[in-house]
């Protein structure tokens, strides 16, 4: 049981950090004042910890748990502080769509040219690809960075397009 209960926490974890990757600007905003330990129990901890007390005695859920934050807790911590930090110095990292535009090389700005260059980048540059040095992990800190804000900015324009009322 602890076997499998280990394996659904990773399972949890996963879909969470790919969340947190997806969403990390407004998560940012919304926990800084927290702290990025705090924000790793809040945000991570205790909502899959909750999840998962409805189907697993607690004993083996805390040993799972225990297992799982010495194998990866580490890695965990790293992309937390690794966006954290690069929220934090707005100044360094300007939020300018021509800018995220340009990073991106696009000629038009549509959801599926986004997308399809958004995924090439992360193809080309990921980590487990090219190797995992922090210049590597910065790379795709900015490719997630700028894709949030023009996905932000696409969503706000569509929104703005609709009538009132």
């Amino acid at each position: 049981m602890s076997f499998f209960c280990k394996k659904v926490i990773e399972y949890m974890y996963e879909n969470r950090l790919n969340q947190f990757i997806s969403s990390f600007y407004e998560l940012y905003q919304s926990y800084k004042d927290l702290g990025e330990e705090r924000f790793l129990r809040e945000w991570f901890h205790r909502s899959i910890i909750r999840s998962l007390l409805l189907y697993f005695p607690p004993s083996t859920l805390i040993d799972s748990f225990g297992e799982f934050e010495s194998s990866k807790g580490h890695l965990l911590k790293t992309y937390v502080k690794t966006y954290w930090s690069f929220c934090r110095n707005p100044k360094k990292h300007p939020v300018r769509i021509e800018e995220a535009i340009e990073f991106f090389g696009l000629k038009n700005l549509t959801e599926s040219e986004l997308k399809s260059c958004y995924r090439k980048l992360v193809r080309r540059y990921h980590p487990d690809r090219i190797g995992k040095s922090r210049e590597a992990h910065m790379t795709m800190v900015k490719i997630n960075y700028y894709y949030q804000i023009l996905r932000r900015y696409l969503s706000d324009r569509r929104n703005q397009a609709l009538p009132v009322g």
